[in-house]
């Protein structure tokens, strides 16, 4: 009996990885994202967390199936403290990218953002408020005319 559950276990998992995949490649899960940055640019902490644990999994899958006994295999303590330190990598990353606006925006909004600022201050105005913040335009307050 507890074989037959296992089988259908492993058919429900296995239909349902089949149709996560079918969506990946008919564009229905949009997995463009998985490796970049907030502003677009790759990101080398997502992908050496991204490659050791699929290389850390595949491996553990390989001595569940080679292991014969119904117990689970031990894992080296090595290998959990160099997952713990790919991910803190990328946790660590993650906070440094969003910490600036070079993180956040594009080289593109932050000139779209200078422009408008630049463009502001011609007209004597003193700050631009944006949605996302009030930005100091440098302009002098005009002086009232002097009356003679």
């Amino acid at each position: 009996m507890t074989n037959l559950f296992e089988w259908i276990v492993a058919g429900i998992l296995g239909i349902l990885a089949i149709a996560i995949l079918w969506k990946i490649f008919s564009g229905e899960i949009d997995i463009s994202h998985l490796l970049s940055e907030a502003n677009g640019s790759a990101s080398m902490s997502r992908f050496q967390l991204l490659i050791f644990t699929f290389v850390v999994a595949a491996s553990l899958f390989y001595l569940v199936e080679k292991n014969k006994d119904a117990k689970f295999p031990d894992i080296p303590p090595g290998v959990l403290t160099l997952l713990g330190i790919s991910a803190s990598t990328y946790a660590v990353g993650k906070g440094i990218s969003y910490s600036r606006d070079e993180g956040v925006t594009t080289p593109e909004e932050r000139q779209t953002e200078r422009e408008t600022a630049k463009a502001i201050s011609k007209t004597g105005a003193t700050t631009v408020v944006t949605p996302s913040e009030t930005l100091a335009t440098g302009a002098a307050i005009p002086e009232p005319p002097k009356q003679s």
